[in-house]
C-alpha cells in the first residue's frame, strides 16, 4: 500500500527491487513502477519555511532532519541547466539498498530531447560526500537508478554515493530520436554533464557541503558515456569505471549488418537454434580449455584457440547433433574481422571480430540469434534495424536489403557525435582522473578488440608510462556482455571500491580477485586474478586450482 502525504508525512512506495532482476542489461520495458509520489507543488508550502532545500552557516542543513521530512521538504529554484525539480520521493530500505530520498526532475534542451533525471540522496549519517553517476545501456530512454539491474551491477559499495542518472534526453528505446542533433548531443555527452551539475547542486543543498569526490560507473553505453566524458568533459569526473563500453555504435551497426547477420538470417540453415549454440560450446571449451594451463570450463587464452567445427559437419540430415556449412560459416563470421567500406569518425572503418568464450554465456542467443529465425529479436539484429531505419528514414527498412554504403554522410553524422574514441584524454589524467576499464573476454555484442584498439591509441597519444599512472584496461574469460557465464563471477569484482581506493589512496586495481559462486548461492567455488589485458589468468601446474594465487596473469 502507498500513500503520499503533505508536510511531514511519509511518501512511501512499493519498490521494484522485489522482483526478480533481469538478465539483459539492454531492456526493452523499464523495470518498476512508482505507487506513489510527493508532488513539488505538495511541498512547496513546507519547502517555503525549510531551509528552503538548502543550508547556511547559521542553520543546520536540510539532511539534518529525518529523512522523511527533509526529502518532503527540498525544493529548489536555483538548479543549473534550467533544470526543474517535478518531485520527491522516499523510497524505503529493500534488500541491500538502504532508504533514500530520490529528488525527480527534468531539463527541457529543446522541443524534441528532454532530459528526465533522478537524484538519490542517502541518510546524512550514510552519505560518504561523494556522487556516482550511473550509465544506461542500449539506446538509453530509460533512468537506470529505477531498474534492479543497474542498482545490482554498481553493488552495496554504491550505496552510501548519492546516485545520479537520466534517460539521456529521450523516452523511447529506439533510435528515432537521432534526427535531432540535440537529441544526439544530449544521449552522446551532454546529459550527464548537464545532470551532474544538477545532482552536484541537490546534494550540496541537502547535506550543506559540496561533493569531494565525483565518479561514473556505466555499462555497454553507459561505459560508452562514461569513457567519453573523459575527452568532452574532462573535470566532470575524479574516477571513471566503464565496462564493456559500447565506443563505436556505429561501425558495430554499419559493418555487422552487411556480414554476419545477414548471413544468419537469410536463410534458416545459417541460424543457431539454442541446442546447436550448445552444441558448438561445449566442443569450443574441450578444444580450448586447457590451453590456460587448466581444464576448468574456462578458455582463458582465448588467442590460441583457433578451434573450427568442420568435425561437427552434418553428414546425413540436419539435427541438433551437427552443425550446417552455413552455421559453421556464421560462426567463422563472428570470429572474423569485418569491413564494409564506409568511413566514420577520425577515419575509422570496419569493426573487429568477437571473444572466444561467448557460446558458452548467454550472448550467442541474446545478441546474435535471438529466440526465432522468423522473428529476428538478437539485441545485434534490432541495433542494426533501428540504425537502418534512421538512416533512411523508413520504417521498414530491412537489414536484408539495407545497404550501408549508401548512407555514408547520415553514418558518419552519427558517429562523430556518439563515437567514444579521441585518444587524447591528457586533460582528464592531468587533473588526477582515474580510469578502469573492464571486459569480458567472451562479448558478443561489443567486441573487446575495438576498445583494446582504442586504449593502444591512447598509449600511442600519452605514451604507455603515462597511462599506465592513471587507466587499467582488464578482463575476465568466459564472461558474456551480459555479465555471465563460466567465468567467475564479475559482479564479485568491486570496482567501485577499487576506484575509489586508486582515487583516494593511490592504490592502483593491479591485484583485483574474480569469484565464482556455486549455482544458486553464495558459496565462493573459485578465484581468479583479474589481469590486465591481453593477459590472462594461466595456471601456475600446482596449488589449488580454487584459488587466485595459484595462477599468474600471462600473455601467452
Amino acid at each position: 500500500i502507498a500513500s503520499c502525504l503533505v508536510g511531514s508525512e511519509m511518501c512511501i512506495r512499493d519498490s521494484p527491487f522485489a522482483v526478480a532482476p533481469r538478465r539483459h542489461p539492454h531492456p526493452l520495458a523499464r523495470a518498476g513502477r512508482w505507487t506513489a509520489v510527493c508532488t513539488l507543488g505538495a511541498v512547496a508550502a513546507l519547502a517555503l519555511t525549510a531551509c528552503g532545500g538548502g543550508s547556511s552557516d547559521a542553520s543546520p542543513p536540510l539532511a539534518s532532519k529525518p529523512l522523511a521530512e527533509a526529502c518532503a521538504a527540498y525544493a529548489s529554484t536555483a538548479l543549473p541547466h534550467g533544470a526543474k525539480v517535478t518531485r520527491t520521493e522516499l523510497r524505503k530500505a529493500e534488500g541491500t539498498l538502504p532508504d533514500v530520498c530520490i529528488v525527480r526532475g527534468q531539463i527541457v534542451s529543446s522541443p524534441e530531447s528532454t532530459i528526465n533525471w533522478a537524484v538519490e540522496l542517502p541518510t546524512l549519517t550514510q552519505w560518504n560526500g561523494k556522487t556516482l553517476t550511473i550509465g544506461g545501456g542500449g539506446f538509453d530512454g530509460f533512468i537506470p537508478t529505477d531498474d534492479p539491474w543497474y542498482q545490482q551491477l554498481v553493488g552495496p559499495s554504491a550505496n552510501p554515493y548519492v546516485k545520479i542518472s537520466s534517460d539521456s534526453g529521450h523516452q523511447i528505446r529506439g533510435f528515432a530520436w537521432g534526427k535531432s542533433d540535440v537529441a544526439l548531443r544530449n544521449h552522446a555527452f551532454d546529459a550527464n554533464h548537464f545532470v551532474l551539475e544538477v545532482g552536484t547542486t541537490i546534494a550540496t543543498e541537502f547535506y550543506g557541503k559540496r561533493p569531494v569526490r565525483r565518479y561514473h560507473m556505466g555499462h555497454s553505453n553507459g561505459g560508452r558515456s562514461g569513457l567519453i566524458s573523459t575527452q568532452k568533459y574532462p573535470k566532470d569526473y575524479d574516477g571513471v569505471v566503464a565496462m564493456e563500453p559500447a565506443i563505436s555504435q556505429q561501425a558495430h551497426q554499419v559493418n555487422l549488418g552487411p556480414t554476419v547477420l545477414r548471413h544468419i538470417f537469410k536463410s534458416r540453415d545459417n541460424w543457431m537454434s539454442p541446442a546447436k549454440i550448445a552444441l558448438y560450446a561445449k566442443a569450443e571449451v574441450a578444444a580450448c580449455d586447457g590451453l590456460d594451463g587448466l581444464k576448468d570450463g574456462i578458455i582463458g587464452n582465448i588467442e590460441a584457440c583457433n578451434y573450427v567445427p568442420t568435425d561437427l559437419l552434418c553428414q546425413g540430415a540436419d539435427n541438433d547433433s551437427c552443425l550446417t556449412a552455413g552455421q559453421i560459416e556464421s560462426i567463422r563470421l563472428i570470429y572474423s574481422d569485418h569491413k564494409t567500406p564506409v568511413t566514420l569518425s577520425r577515419g575509422a572503418v570496419g569493426y573487429p571480430r568477437y571473444g572466444r568464450g561467448g557460446a558458452s554465456t548467454s550472448d550467442w542467443q541474446s545478441y546474435m540469434f535471438g529466440t526465432s529465425f522468423d522473428a529476428p529479436d538478437s539485441f545485434n539484429h534490432m541495433a542494426v534495424t533501428e540504425a537502418a531505419r534512421l538512416v533512411e528514414g523508413n520504417p521498414n527498412a530491412n537489414i536484408l536489403s539495407h545497404d550501408p554504403t549508401q548512407y555514408q554522410a547520415q553514418y558518419a553524422r552519427l558517429a562523430e557525435m556518439i563515437d567514444g574514441t579521441a585518444p587524447d584524454i591528457s586533460a582528464f589524467a592531468d587533473n588526477g582522473g582515474k580510469l578502469l576499464i573492464w571486459y569480458g573476454l567472451g562479448d558478443t555484442c561489443v567486441s573487446l578488440y575495438r576498445t583494446a584498439d582504442y586504449f593502444d591509441t591512447v598509449k600511442q597519444r600519452l605514451g604507455a608510462s603515462k597511462v599506465q599512472g592513471f587507466a587499467r584496461m582488464v578482463t575476465s574469460p568466459s564472461n558474456g556482455h551480459d555479465l555471465d557465464g563460466a567465468g567467475t563471477e564479475p559482479r564479485s569484482i568491486d570496482l567501485l571500491a577499487a576506484m575509489d581506493a586508486w582515487v583516494e589512496k593511490g592504490a592502483a586495481p593491479d591485484k583485483l580477485v574474480a569469484t565464482k559462486f556455486a549455482p544458486g548461492t553464495s558459496t565462493p567455488v573459485a578465484q581468479r586474478p583479474v589481469c590486465e589485458y591481453p593477459q590472462f589468468p594461466r595456471y601456475n601446474g600446482t596449488g589449488d586450482p580454487s584459488k587466485a594465487e595459484s595462477f599468474t596473469c600471462s600473455a601467452t
